[in-house]
């Protein structure tokens, strides 16, 4: 979702970290917001403005990105993917404005795009959210036992209690590239997986984690690549 502080449709934030908080933890539902300042010039601050402004007005607890260009030919890649059906496989869609909304699946799928004038509680969201086209509902392994997040020193953390000892783990592009793949021994309830020698921006990747055949696919936000 592309956002801004200074439109009409901003007071979906609201509408936005209700959702997020109603469906994170049991469907593994994630929103990424990409403050944009392309579309009628409606976000014009600085990263840590933007974020205290979301925080502060709306509590938003959702991920947010730095801000990126959509329109311009500097177009963050993510956001050529979205738009380009050459690139994700599915459809040409052109971002028309602020807070227009795309899903992606836990494979890193392309599934559909929303306009700005569709609210976030639309009822072909929630569906698709609630309907388990989002990663499986955790039934069997629960959401609380697991938690995946950025390491120190270039890597990234696990936290998990109550599970088996043996995992794979994989990491993805949100276009679906792989670019880590490796055998887990899980000890002492954390682990931290090294990024060294992994070429990687800043931004949204899927991790997909095998237990004993049940695969977990959780979103996370890398920082500090290269």
């Amino acid at each position: 979702m592309n956002t801004a502080s200074f439109c009409a449709y901003t007071s979906q934030y609201g509408l936005l970290e209700s959702l997020y908080e109603q469906y994170n933890q049991n469907y593994n539902f994630e929103i990424i917001g990409f403050p944009c300042n392309d579309f009628g010039n409606q976000e014009p601050g600085h990263d840590s403005t933007i974020l205290e402004f979301c925080t502060n007005t709306y509590d938003v607890q959702f991920p947010m990105m730095s801000s990126i260009h959509i329109r311009t030919g500097d177009t963050a890649a993510v956001y050529k993917w979205l738009q380009r059906g050459d690139l994700n496989g599915v459809s040409d869609v052109a971002v028309d404005w602020n807070f227009n909304k795309f899903l992606i699946d836990e494979n890193g799928n392309w599934v559909d795009h929303f306009t700005s004038t569709v609210s976030p509680f639309d009822s072909s969201i929630v569906n698709w959210i609630t309907s388990g086209s989002v990663s499986t509902k955790m039934d069997e392994v629960p959401s609380e036992s697991l938690r995946i997040f950025n390491g120190p020193s270039n890597s990234i953390q696990l936290q998990y209690e109550g599970l088996p000892k043996r995992a794979q783990f994989s990491l993805y592009t949100i276009d679906g590239k792989l670019i880590l793949s490796k055998q887990l021994s899980l000890i002492n309830g954390n682990q931290l997986i090294s990024l060294d020698g992994i070429n990687f921006s800043n931004g949204l990747f899927f991790t997909r984690i095998e237990i004993e055949n049940k695969p977990i696919h959780r979103p996370i936000v890398l920082i500090g690549g290269n």
